[in-house]
């Protein structure tokens, strides 16, 4: 079970928490992540101690030149188009996302967390590598969150709009806990977990959500609940 789909669990209404459950345990994994071409060239470029904007203008070039190849499906088309839009995005909230000043590179594959016979893949899009005048390694965690579903543009109303925005806001914070989870078992490799160096770039919103430090310690009691919750009904789920 992805990160993503476990904090999206821990904020959904009963209902739809049966179907995030399903597609969780049912997913192909040879499904294509969307997205997928404008996160590399993100990364990349974040990761490039330069930061150079030729990066991301040869992605966007070599997206546009695909997004016009009749030997591709529609859809793959499409995603060439989607992507480019991404990146557009990206260049958009760089400054509000605050990433330039910081110390990046790539994450590594990391090993499932496991919470309560639960297996999570928790994986962050950049680490955050530091050391303080003792000499005290640090670690923060930095994910990019492109996709566009809660989408708060396409709303008719104000409310609806700032329930979607909190719930992008939400889902963040709690990925973000995982992260910590994560990397505390990791202490040894990685150095001390950073919480003003781990936030969530949703590229959508244009906006860094920073680590919740108030409710940190609510929000793993609920994880592990959700978990325990998990591990007991995983067996009895059924595909439609």
């Amino acid at each position: 079970m992805s990160a993503a789909a476990l904090a999206e669990y821990l904020i959904q209404q009963p209902d739809q928490q049966e179907e995030t459950l399903r597609n969780s345990r049912f997913s192909s994994p040879y499904i294509t992540t969307a997205h997928q071409g404008a996160m590399r060239a993100i990364k990349e470029y974040n990761s490039d101690h330069l930061r150079r904007q030729s990066i991301l203008d040869s992605a966007k070039e070599e997206l546009n030149v695909k997004s016009t190849d009749l030997s591709i499906t529609p859809k793959q088309r499409e995603e060439c188009l989607r992507c480019i839009e991404t990146i557009n995005l990206f260049e958009t909230g760089e400054n509000a996302f605050g990433l330039r000043a910081l110390p990046l590179e790539t994450a590594p594959r990391f090993p499932p967390l496991i919470i309560h016979n639960v297996t999570l893949s928790i994986q962050p899009d950049l680490l955050v590598r530091s050391a303080t005048s003792k000499g005290v390694q640090k670690v923060g965690a930095v994910f990019f969150r492109p996709q566009k579903t809660p989408d708060p543009v396409s709303c008719k109303t104000e409310e609806t709009k700032t329930k979607r925005v909190d719930h992008r806001r939400e889902l963040a914070r709690y990925v973000l806990t995982m992260s910590q989870m994560l990397l505390e078992t990791k202490k040894d490799l990685f150095g001390t977990f950073n919480r003003e160096h781990s936030f969530v770039a949703d590229i959508r919103l244009g906006e860094r959500v920073p680590f919740s430090t108030t409710d940190h310690a609510a929000r793993v009691r609920r994880i592990e609940a959700a978990c325990r919750q998990i591990s007991s009904l995983w067996d009895d789920i059924t595909p439609k």
